[in-house]
């Protein structure tokens, strides 16, 4: 059966997922991306090096993201969201990070999922010696689609 999901079935797939994809456009050019990020029932929140996606978003803040969950080929949920992108500087960086570590820490690490040592985002990376952007996506309309087969 394949169905839509209802707006609880929506915010749970948001809220336990931690990889998801951003699509932007801007200057003629559609960029579809992964991100890690952390879900607070509002915001998409994330870090980000500066590059292609920074700057597309920058200059149009409007945006996508989508995120899903598989168990196999019959069975899974996706989500699409449509947000704005908005850049986080000062105490509300701190906050937005502080919630996006405390959810991913439990999980397994890369060099690129979560600043080094704990660094708040004042301090450069070793990996790209650059500041990390902190942002959100503030969602303003959810759909979600399902599969199950048993």
């Amino acid at each position: 059966m394949i169905g839509n999901l209802n707006a609880n079935q929506i915010e749970s797939v948001l809220l336990n997922n931690v990889i998801g994809r951003i699509g932007c456009y801007a200057k003629e050019r559609v960029y579809v991306v992964p991100v890690t990020y952390a879900y607070d029932g509002s915001y998409i929140i994330g870090h980000t090096a500066e590059g292609l996606k920074i700057r597309m978003l920058r200059n149009n803040p409007s945006c996508c993201f989508e995120v899903d969950q598989a168990d196999n080929m019959s069975n899974w949920q996706s989500v699409i969201s449509w947000g704005t992108f908005e850049e986080l500087q000062g105490e509300e960086a701190e906050k937005a990070m502080k919630l996006f570590t405390e959810r991913l820490m439990p999980l397994v690490m890369s060099e690129t999922s979560l600043p080094k040592n704990g660094m708040s985002h004042t301090h450069k990376t070793d990996s790209h010696d650059v500041q990390p952007v902190i942002y959100r996506i503030r969602l303003h309309e959810k759909t979600g689609r399902f599969e199950k087969r048993d």
